[in-house]
């Protein structure tokens, strides 16, 4: 079973992230593939995290694994870092998510301000 595609414009990175997954077997797999778009929809990048195990690519990827277990997928329930200040500049970027967790699919995204608003309300997830 492959991630669902869920990032429109993201090209042959996609496809190499996903390939870069192992298979989904009898085992209780999550694997999540995460993006970041810059306001227009073109990728500015992305990573598969396989939960637990493969988290090549992404530098806090342990950590994101425990955080996306903590809210069972759930990622409107990330809790983030409340305390971080960020400025109000306009630069959009959108988040989105797709995958397996606990043996359903998922899938989320979400438009915010700038990055430093996605790192601030997503916490370690998305800071790839």
């Amino acid at each position: 079973m492959r991630l669902p595609l869920l990032v429109a414009g993201a090209g042959l990175s996609v496809g190499l992230v996903l390939a870069s997954l192992p298979a989904y077997g009898a085992a209780r797999v999550n694997g999540v593939f995460l993006a970041v778009s810059a306001h227009g929809g073109n990728t500015m990048r992305a990573v598969g995290l396989q939960c637990p195990g493969v988290t090549r690519g992404h530098p806090y990827g342990e950590v994101a694994c425990a955080v996306i277990d903590a809210v069972d997928g759930d990622f409107d329930r990330l809790p983030g870092n409340p305390r971080r200040r960020c400025s109000e500049e306009q630069a959009p970027v959108t988040a989105t998510m797709g995958g397996l967790w606990q043996n359903r699919n998922i899938g989320w995204h979400k438009t915010f301000r700038n990055a430093c608003v996605l790192y601030a309300e997503t916490g370690p997830v998305f800071r790839f």
